[in-house]
């Protein structure tokens, strides 16, 4: 079934790829995600999970370094998170009007936690 999923995967990256689309492929323990990310939107799917879900949070960061002049600066980075989802195994959401730069992490169950995805 693995094999079968990485077939599909690869395929689709191929057509998207070939479309100007980027592909985020989530894998852990924890389940299964795709992507398809074109600019300001995305496209993503719940393709395996333990639960029979993926809870998404999507997110932008903004770090500031400072001290910067010595040797040891310290960065201190704020994340904002403005859209969180769940998807069942098998659904797909459309999301629009991104912001450019943003970052997601998916979970199987509960909310994740920005940054760290757990």
């Amino acid at each position: 079934m693995i094999k079968t999923r990485l077939s599909a995967f690869a395929a689709f990256a191929l057509a998207a790829t070939l479309s100007g689309c980027a592909i985020h492929i989530s894998t852990s323990n924890d389940g299964e995600s795709v992507s398809v990310k074109t600019p300001g939107s995305a496209k993503f799917e719940c393709v395996a999970s333990p639960s029979g879900e993926c809870n998404y949070a999507l997110y932008t960061s903004r770090c500031e370094s400072v001290g910067a002049e010595s040797s040891t600066p310290t960065t201190t980075c704020t994340h904002q998170v403005f859209e969180q989802f769940k998807l069942n195994v098998g659904q797909t959401r459309q999301v629009n009007h991104l912001p450019a730069g943003y970052k997601q992490c998916m979970k199987s169950s509960g909310k994740p936690e920005v940054p760290s995805c757990a």
